[in-house]
């Protein structure tokens, strides 16, 4: 069973506030070595994006995904930002599939701009380049069904220190 907790935060700056603040004390040997602390702390500091964290059970900090809607493009959620602080243990996937869960009960699609080790997760889920884009900045996309499908599928949760079957 997955004890990992996704919070969604949306406009309380306060709480975003006590996001940064716990981030810099948990995270601060990161910052300067570690892209994916750096992406979570942009997803966090971004506070005109709706924010998901991803935490232990002990309430570490393990990751965030920051997504917005675009104006014109309603529907489908950008994924903007999204990180975590140890590879290979299922914690983006987990923030994926919550900001699925959201998408599909909005009947969305989702688009994501990823780096080069978000590429990496956005293909091990599913996710499709779209069609048409920017060859220079593929983007990934999930349908709605696509969406939808992957928010109700079954995570595999790696063993500590290992990965997922």
């Amino acid at each position: 069973m997955d004890t990992r907790t996704v919070a969604l935060t949306r406009d309380s700056i306060q709480e975003r506030e006590a996001l940064l603040e716990r981030a810099g004390q948990e995270w601060a040997d990161m910052f300067h070595s570690h892209s994916g602390a750096r992406y979570a702390w942009d997803g966090i500091a971004d506070f005109d994006e709706d924010l998901l964290v991803l935490e232990s059970p002990d309430g570490k900090l393990l990751g965030a995904l920051s997504f917005c809607t675009r104006n014109g493009d309603e529907k489908n959620i950008y994924v903007s930002r999204i990180g975590v602080i140890l590879k290979r243990r299922g914690y983006g996937k987990r923030l994926m599939q919550e900001v699925s869960r959201i998408a599909a009960a909005g009947s969305q699609g989702i688009v994501a701009l990823p780096t080069d080790e978000g590429r990496l997760l956005f293909r091990g889920i599913g996710m499709r380049t779209r069609p048409g884009g920017d060859p220079h900045q593929l983007d990934y996309t999930f349908t709605p069904d696509e969406a939808k499908a992957f928010a109700e599928r079954p995570l595999e949760i790696p063993a500590p220190g290992g990965r997922a079957s």
